[in-house]
């Protein structure tokens, strides 16, 4: 019994500290997308911009699947940099489109 306490506490600990870096990324990602659906319904955001945005958004999520595939389904910390220096770019994009005076 206290072997399968050990291993279980291990295993959780381990996820713990695997599981942020990747919760991270997903977390901005959804916002981002929550600011950008906010700003098409708002009409701030165009057609235009809109399907820009997400293109975007896209490119983002497609970039991590590849490199989580490359790595064996994890993030490496350089890999986890990148992707937020995108997010950052993307959320610069967001900010800049929604706030530029052109209407959907």
């Amino acid at each position: 019994m206290n072997k399968y306490l050990v291993a279980v506490t291990a295993a959780v600990v381990a996820l713990g500290t695997a599981i942020p870096a990747v919760a991270a990324v997903n977390v901005r990602q959804i916002d981002q997308r929550r600011r950008i659906d906010a700003g098409a319904r708002s009409g701030k955001l165009s057609g235009h911009e809109l399907a820009r945005l997400r293109t975007e958004q896209n490119l983002i999520t497609r970039a991590k699947l590849r490199m989580k595939a490359h790595h064996g389904g994890h993030l490496t910390d350089g890999d986890n940099m990148r992707i937020h220096q995108m997010q950052d770019a993307a959320e610069r994009h967001i900010g800049h489109l929604k706030s530029n005076g052109a209407r959907g």
